[in-house]
């Protein structure tokens, strides 16, 4: 078959699943219970076996990109560079997730048939065979073949978890060694790291050795019990309020434990804020934006503002009046200076690669320096390491201004990201029209440091409708 009759096949065949997937949207509902339970149970043996198409086409890719880089020269450990980002974004995934993708690919084509099989019939799900790749991926291919074989006539109706725990006994029978090797080597990843969740609460995940997370969790289980059966759960941050349970008893005693403070506001600690100046001097209900995480009801950064013991510092905020997108300023240098890095920060407030969430670790230019790109607001993109580092690869393309960002890959294909105001609007005011604000009278003192003092924007063209707010607050 010839190149054009190739491409010509794999038209036909996205058109034709495009329109199947649209028939699919447009089909009637079910007419029974029973129906809807079958149409339930096909649908999702579908996405199985289409998550087992994607894997071999992610495989197929590899090989190409492989073929493709070995025949110009590119040196063997480059090989592959930037691919897992390339999945990702087709997938509308992270680069993390891409790898996971294109690992789980290679594993299932490469060396494990049963379980490849397993998901084409939906038996099993993307899940599970994402969970068979990687607790054999410490193996030698013949190893994996071997765990791939033992397992294949116990996947039915197993859990990932189970799953995970099975295929990880059958691999540590077959390489006992390695696998205690593994578990050596595997105490230097330990760490802590911290996720946003609803409510203004969030998630403290630490990794560490097996032994020593179930006696955390045992230390604070009998803590907790103790305290329960002795009465002592009144919580000192609301004394009159609800006694608390022993699940928020252990939270509260594992935070005291590792700051040894008792209550939440007694933490030293530096947190950003970004709200509107309705929200935070008056009655406004816009969120404000906690930096790096995400938006907090405008009443809880009214009281946290208002905490006698952390010490406020603000900074004014110009945004544009249509959008309340964050406007900046130039810098001279080459190397981006602190004030300008913070007010990207604030601006992108995550890694502002398509589908990537991870924290920003380093502000960029978006054209290169030695393209002619310059050290400004304009050509300024937050982003994770991993896509900072990709995007200098061969084929790699970022294009973009402050209000959105174009990555173009090897391929061609663009994904492009809108940048979201900084904070949600406050409702229309129907009474006297916002005070219009002009520049600072002393920028210099006023503006981030290491900015050039002479913004190089009309300021009467945007309002200081927002302020900065950085609390730091001493133990």
């Amino acid at each position: 078959m010839s190149l054009e009759q190739t491409v010509q096949r794999s038209s036909a065949l996205v058109a034709d699943l495009e329109g199947l997937c649209q028939d699919l949207v447009e089909m009637d509902p079910a007419g029974s219970e029973a129906e809807a339970i079958e149409l339930l149970a096909v649908l999702e043996r579908s996405k199985s076996a289409l998550s087992a198409v994607q894997a071999k086409h992610t495989a197929v890719l590899e090989q190409y990109r492989l073929n493709k880089q070995a025949a110009a020269g590119v040196p063997k450990d480059r090989w592959g560079t930037g691919l897992a980002s390339e999945v990702g974004l087709a997938r509308g995934d992270s680069p993390a997730r891409g790898k996971r993708h294109l690992d789980t690919a290679h594993a299932l084509v490469g060396c494990l048939p049963n379980t490849l099989q397993a998901l084409e019939a939906g038996v099993i799900h993307e899940e599970h065979a994402q969970v068979v790749a990687k607790e054999t991926s410490w193996l030698s291919v013949e190893h994996r073949r071997m765990v791939d074989e033992r397992i294949a006539h116990r996947l039915e109706g197993v859990g990932p978890r189970t799953l995970g725990n099975m295929v990880r006994g059958e691999a540590q029978k077959l390489d006992q060694v390695t696998a205690r090797d593994r578990q050596e080597r595997s105490r230097s990843q330990r760490r802590v790291s911290v996720r946003p969740a609803p409510g203004g609460m969030a998630y403290i995940s630490t990794l560490v050795p097996m032994p020593q997370a179930v006696g955390v969790l045992a230390c604070l289980h009998k803590a907790a019990t103790s305290r329960v059966a002795d009465g002592d759960t009144v919580d000192p941050a609301n004394p009159s309020g609800p006694r608390r349970t022993r699940d928020q008893l252990m939270a509260d005693l594992l935070i005291e434990r590792a700051t040894g403070q008792t209550t939440a506001p007694a933490v030293a600690a530096e947190v950003q804020l970004v709200m509107t100046d309705a929200a935070l001097f008056g009655e406004g209900q816009a969120p404000a934006w906690l930096t790096g995480h995400g938006p907090i009801p405008a009443e809880t950064a009214r009281d946290w503002v208002a905490d006698p013991n952390a010490e406020i510092f603000l900074r004014r905020v110009f945004t544009r009046p249509e959008n309340h997108q964050l406007v900046g300023m130039e810098s001279r240098r080459r190397a981006f200076p602190d004030g300008l890095k913070r007010m990207v920060t604030l601006r992108d407030g995550v890694c502002r690669t398509p589908y990537c969430d991870a924290p920003i670790q380093q502000i960029d230019h978006i054209t290169p320096v030695n393209n002619g790109g310059p050290t400004s607001w304009d050509n300024a993109s937050g982003l994770c390491a991993v896509c900072n580092q990709t995007k200098e690869g061969t084929g790699w393309r970022h294009e973009g201004n402050p209000d959105h960002l174009t990555v173009i890959t090897p391929t061609g294909h663009q994904y492009t990201t809108t940048t979201p105001p900084v904070s949600a609007q406050e409702p229309p005011d129907t009474g006297d029209p916002p005070e219009e604000h002009g520049p600072p009278d002393d920028p210099g003192d006023d503006g981030p440091p290491d900015i050039d003092p002479n913004p190089r924007f009309d300021t009467n063209n945007y309002r200081h409708h927002h302020t900065e707010i950085t609390m730091r607050i001493a133990a």
